[in-house]
C-alpha cells in the first residue's frame, strides 16, 4: 500500500477525550440533584448510562437527534429520572447542565495536536469529518484553534447530511484534493467512521484509545486498528518507504 495523500480525522474521541469529560460532567450533575430528589447519585448516574446505550444503540433510526444535542439530552434524562422514581420537571435544566459541563471539560487526547502538527509538516492534506451541531462542534472547534490544520472541515448540521453518508466523504475529499484511494479515514465510531468511510471507496483505520472492545458483530470492519496515534505515524511511515 501506498501512503495516502489526505487524512480524515473524526472529532469527538478520536482528537477531543469526549468520553471522559462526558462521565466527569454527568457525574457532577448526579452528585449535584440526585440527593435533593430524593435519589442515590450513584444508580442515577448508571441509569443515564443504560438508557443513553439504549437511546444510541441504532444510530440510523435516531440520526435526527445528532444535531440537536439538548434535546437529546434532556430525552435521556427524562427516561432515567422517571426510571429512578423521581420528579422530571427540571430534565430539561439538568441535561443543559451537564451539556455545558461536558463541554467545558472537553479537551484534546494528549497526541492530538503534536500529531496534527506532524501529519502538516510531512506534507498531508488534512480533513475533519464530524458529526453533529455546528454550535457544538464550532466551538469545540474554536476553543482549541484547531481549524488552521485543516483544509476542510464538514460538519453534520452545515452540510445537511451526517457520517456514513458518502456524500460527507466525498465533500472532505474535494476539500483535501484527495481521491477516494488516496486517503485513509481515522474515527472510533465503527457504523459512521468506519462503514462511512469503506462505503465511500477510504481506508478505514479505528482508533479505540485503548478503551473501546471490537465487538463479534460490528456494523463494519475497518482497514486497520490503532490504540493511539503513535501507531497512525509507524503505519504512515511504514505505507511511505
Amino acid at each position: 500500500m501506498t501512503a495516502p495523500k489526505a487524512i480524515l480525522l473524526d472529532l469527538d474521541d478520536t482528537l477531543l477525550d469526549m468520553y471522559s469529560a462526558m462521565h466527569s460532567s454527568w457525574q457532577e450533575i448526579c452528585a449535584e440533584v440526585a440527593p435533593p430528589l430524593g435519589g442515590d447519585a450513584a444508580s442515577l448516574r448508571e441509569t443515564i448510562r443504560r438508557e443513553s446505550a439504549i437511546f444510541w444503540a441504532d444510530e440510523e433510526t435516531v440520526a435526527e437527534y445528532r444535531v440537536r444535542p439538548l434535546d437529546s439530552r434532556t430525552h435521556i434524562v427524562r427516561l432515567s429520572l422517571l426510571a429512578e422514581g423521581l420528579d422530571d420537571s427540571d430534565a430539561e435544566e439538568i441535561a443543559a447542565r451537564s451539556l455545558r459541563g461536558y463541554l467545558d471539560r472537553l479537551a484534546p487526547f494528549d497526541d492530538s495536536i503534536a500529531t496534527l502538527e506532524t501529519l502538516r509538516s510531512q506534507g498531508y492534506r488534512l480533513g475533519m469529518v464530524t458529526n453533529g451541531s455546528s454550535d457544538t462542534q464550532r466551538e469545540k472547534i474554536e476553543r482549541w484553534n484547531l481549524e488552521p490544520y485543516f483544509d476542510e472541515i464538514v460538519i453534520e448540521s452545515e452540510f445537511g447530511r451526517g457520517k456514513p453518508d458518502p456524500g460527507v466523504f466525498a465533500k472532505a475529499l474535494a476539500g483535501t484534493g484527495a481521491a477516494p484511494n488516496e486517503a485513509w479515514m481515522v474515527g472510533d465510531n465503527l457504523y459512521a467512521d468506519i462503514g462511512g468511510a469503506r462505503g465511500a471507496g477510504i481506508h478505514s483505520v479505528w482508533i479505540h484509545r485503548g478503551r473501546l472492545e471490537f465487538p463479534d458483530d460490528p456494523p463494519a470492519h475497518p482497514h486497520r486498528r490503532i490504540g493511539h496515534f503513535d501507531e497512525l505515524h509507524a503505519a504512515l511511515d511504514a505505507a511511505a518507504e
